[in-house]
């Protein structure tokens, strides 16, 4: 680990401002990075999170956000693409849980996906996010994926049939479906079988950013050894359902492969990773 690197000023770090229709999740990456500062040694006086709003709605995608500084870090699904365009902090957000995946679907359709075998699920078509890694994933294991531009689209697309699926990821699909249940009474969720591919999120910050990338580093590192993270996972709104872990342990999974893992990826480092079928 490199040495941090102190400044002599107050450094604000710019976080997205937590929204009704997405709070948990958003609320988590603010807790999250509060919770790393935290963590830093006396110098942790000169980090201090700025929540901001995003006001200009035209950028199609967080990246975006990401790179023209409308905030200073932000969580994604990894890739090359993403960590040749960003710096990674290579610790496993959500401890590699992200890569499970439950599913939204439609009432009527949950009889077939509950019973679908790895051959069946490959055929009915699914929804993902146009530019998400998830579907590269899913089409390099030969789902059928219909790839769509924004994740409202999604929603209208599923509701129309044009797909029988969306999956998500097993900390999201619950929260978000309480949601959508206001617009799509007969949405429900799927956690029987769950997908499962190695799909670490990471923070990212831009590439010039290595004082805060460093920050960031030290203080999971720290989080993690006490144990404060592990906590913060455990009673997270977010992510506590998935608590106690021994739940999972009687579904069904499918695995696949995930051909475009980073190298770096710290998959020989079993202290940033957790496991719900072992």
């Amino acid at each position: 680990m490199t040495n941090l690197a102190y400044a002599q000023d107050m450094r604000y770090v710019k976080v997205r401002k937590p929204t009704a229709d997405a709070q948990f999740a958003e609320r988590f990456l603010v807790d999250a990075v509060t919770l790393f500062i935290a963590k830093l040694p006396e110098q942790q006086k000169l980090f201090q999170i700025e929540q901001v709003e995003i006001t200009d709605k035209q950028l199609m995608n967080f990246e975006s956000y990401l790179e023209r500084g409308f905030f200073d870090v932000n969580y994604f699904g990894t890739s090359e693409r993403l960590e040749q365009s960003f710096l990674p902090i290579r610790i496993p957000l959500f401890a590699g849980l992200l890569g499970h995946r439950v599913s939204i679907v439609k009432e009527k359709n949950l009889t077939l996906l509950r019973n679908a075998d790895i051959k069946q699920l490959k055929a009915l078509p699914l929804c993902q996010g146009s530019i998400w890694a998830d579907s590269d994933i899913l089409e390099h294991n030969g789902f059928s994926v219909l790839r769509v531009s924004h994740y409202e689209f999604i929603l209208k697309m599923l509701d129309a049939d044009r797909c029988v699926y969306f999956p998500r990821g097993i900390f999201e699909g619950e929260f978000e479906l309480s949601v959508l249940k206001e617009r799509f009474a007969d949405f429900t969720l799927v956690d029987d079988p769950i997908i499962y591919y190695p799909f670490p999120a990471y923070l990212f910050v831009r590439k010039d950013d290595v004082e805060l990338a460093q920050a960031l580093q030290l203080g999971f590192e720290r989080a993690l050894a006490d144990g404060s993270y592990r906590t913060l996972l455990e009673q997270h709104p977010l992510t506590h359902k998935l608590f106690p872990l021994k739940k999972w342990q009687n579904k069904r999974f499918i695995y696949l492969d995930n051909p475009n893992l980073p190298e770096k990826t710290p998959l020989d480092n079993p202290a940033y990773w957790l496991k719900l079928n072992p």
